[in-house]
């Protein structure tokens, strides 16, 4: 029971679709009544009557037969009695299929609000989350996960209604009939050690909760390695990883095998043990009831009914595993469902009555990873708007952590981030970052065609918007050579697609929001030389009178900037122009001097 507390505030899911599954439920309830008295009653009471025992029937059936059939069992009767018994399996059919249909669309249903909420949430969360849980394990949170949680919800709740109905139905008639007749009573006692089941079932369900946890782990593993594999082409083949990826994927398929062969043994061992148990009940009753004279039709209906009751039985221990084997999955999915949003959204923002112009201020602040090392420390700087600043420093000097605290994918640790005079914290997320645009190093597009993918950067632009931004991102030649020229539909991530090409539809992107504040990770970076030089062109018009901050990893590429940020292990050590700080600053100097020998060599 411990165990299916830890389901009931899933059960939220099945409110939408409540009158669906009750009527599964109800279906299951006419399946489970025709199944548990049906034939055992006929067997009980009209099988006598039938073949030449009336004195075994019970006096209100003698007097129906007298009063309507006369005493003709061969006529009329022995009709109704063949007509009943397919009637009663039409019942035990209906309810069996509306049974079925009903709690597979239930299924269906909650199996996708569980995936919708977890994907919402997942969409919700900062970059702090996503370094902290592994792809594998998100995927399965997403994908796998809610099916399981929905074998709880909806099939074993079905079960735990359905079965201990059919269970009930056969041991009422086991109960009223060792009240009827002694012989019948001595029997039942002998049926009395079928409760001794659940001690094994109990030893089995830990055992399987325990593999269960060693699947989820082994399962969210092969995920992600199977998803590196497979994102990583090139490197695999350039380094003739083929073999130890074939091996490793190899080994990680045995452990999986070995550990669910175990569990799956452990879970067949149910059954089998509860048919024993039943079968020396069944026998000893056996026993019984000879020695105290019970007639062969009562033993055929106890026979039937311990038949009726044990099938419930066996499936209430399934259930039971079930629960005990989805108790990781459901831990899994509630470390992502209830983690702390690290970026958590204002409650009250500030509404933005005009486009911010810009102006970013950093007090006194600090960040840090989740180890502990700071990434920046100390940082007091103010940029104005319109201004163009370059941030240059070794890698993992801080420039991309500094950047990254703007739009909030980070908060820092201590002090603030204003924008206008505004701490970024008062604005909603979505606000925020509708005011600026950011192009990656390492754009990723999405597998739509070129005008969606261009299209993110501003949502319900026309076609007319998206063409011009691609003709100021020098996209334009390319896309309309491709087969379906805007509508062509790129391959996952892109990949259809040449590197310039993919960071010109980034850069589009970028051109296509308009923002006040632009943030560029060394955006020409992928570009050849002549399309470098016609986006240098594009960017410097587009920095016009806007807020750009550009990573730089090549000092090369801020000819143009004036000012520049200069970082060391997360302190701001320098700030000026390049001739500033080649007179001031021995690190920058020496940061110069490494990068024009590199220059020289190649």
């Amino acid at each position: 029971m411990d165990s299916f507390k830890k389901f009931l505030p899933y059960y939220r899911y099945l409110k939408p679709v409540w009158w669906r599954f009750a009527l599964g439920v109800l279906f299951g309830v006419l399946f489970s009544v025709s199944s548990g008295l049906g034939l055992p009653v006929m067997a009980e009471t009209v099988f006598p009557v039938l073949f030449g025992n009336p004195e075994e029937a019970p006096a209100w059936l003698k007097v129906l037969v007298e009063t309507w059939f006369g005493d003709d069992v061969q006529g009329g009767f022995l009709i109704l009695c063949c007509l009943f018994l397919p009637f009663i399996m039409l019942l035990r059919a209906v309810g069996a299929v509306g049974n079925g249909y009903f709690i597979t669309y239930t299924g269906i249903y909650v199996v996708q609000a569980i995936q919708i909420d977890v994907f919402k949430k997942v969409q919700g969360m900062p970059l702090a989350f996503f370094q902290r849980h592994k792809t594998g394990e998100l995927i399965a949170a997403i994908m796998g996960y809610p099916r399981q949680i929905k074998q709880v919800l909806v099939n074993n709740s079905n079960d735990l209604v359905k079965q201990p109905l059919t269970l009930l139905s056969a041991v009422g008639f086991l109960i009223y009939k060792s009240f009827t007749s002694e012989s019948f009573f001595t029997a039942v006692i002998g049926v009395l050690s079928i409760p001794i089941i659940i001690f094994p079932i109990r030893q089995i369900g830990r055992y399987l909760a325990r593999r269960s946890r060693q699947l989820v782990v082994m399962g969210e593993a092969l995920n992600s390695s199977t998803i590196e594999t497979v994102q990583s082409p090139v490197e695999i083949r350039t380094y003739n990883l083929e073999r130890q990826q074939n091996q490793r994927f190899i080994d990680q398929l045995s452990k999986i095998f070995r550990i669910s062969m175990k569990s799956v043994r452990s879970s067949l061992i149910m059954s089998p043990l509860i048919e024993v148990v039943a079968a020396t009940g069944l026998a000893f009753a056996l026993f019984l009831g000879v020695r105290s004279g019970m007639e062969q039709g009562e033993f055929l209906a106890l026979a039937v009914a311990l038949y009726m009751a044990y099938t419930p039985i066996k499936k209430l221990g399934r259930v039971h595993g079930s629960l005990k084997m989805v108790e990781a999955p459901l831990e899994r999915l509630e470390d992502i469902l209830q983690a702390e949003e690290s970026v958590p959204e204002t409650l009250n923002p500030r509404v933005l009555d005009c486009p911010l112009r810009g102006v970013i201020n950093f007090e006194n602040v600090h960040f840090s990873y989740a180890t502990g090392t700071p990434a920046l420390q100390s940082i007091n700087v103010e940029i104005a708007s319109g201004e163009s600043v370059g941030l240059v420093g070794k890698s993992g000097a801080g420039k991309s952590t500094f950047v990254n605290l703007i739009p909030r994918l980070f908060d820092p640790t201590q002090g603030r981030i204003l924008i206008d005079g505004i701490d970024t914290r008062e604005l909603s997320l979505s606000d925020l970052r509708n005011q600026i645009g950011y192009v990656p190093q390492m754009p990723i597009l999405f597998n739509v065609s070129v005008i969606d993918n261009i299209r993110v950067g501003k949502e319900g632009a026309s076609d007319a918007e998206i063409i011009e931004a691609a003709r100021l991102a020098n996209a334009l030649e390319f896309i309309e050579s491709l087969p379906d020229g805007f509508n062509t539909v790129l391959s996952e991530r892109g990949n259809s697609l040449s590197g310039g090409q993919r960071q010109r539809i980034a850069i589009a992107r970028a051109f296509l929001k308009d923002a006040p504040i632009l943030i560029l990770d060394e955006a020409t970076s992928a570009l050849d030389n002549t399309s470098d030089q016609l986006i240098q062109e594009a960017l410097r018009r587009l920095s016009e009178n806007r807020t750009t901050l550009i990573i730089a990893h090549q000092m090369g590429t801020l000819k143009d900037v004036s000012r520049r940020l200069f970082f060391k292990q997360g302190i701001l050590v320098g700030d000026g122009s390049h001739e500033e700080l080649m007179e001031s600053n021995s690190d920058y100097i020496g940061l110069v001097n490494v990068e024009n020998a590199v220059g020289q060599s190649d």
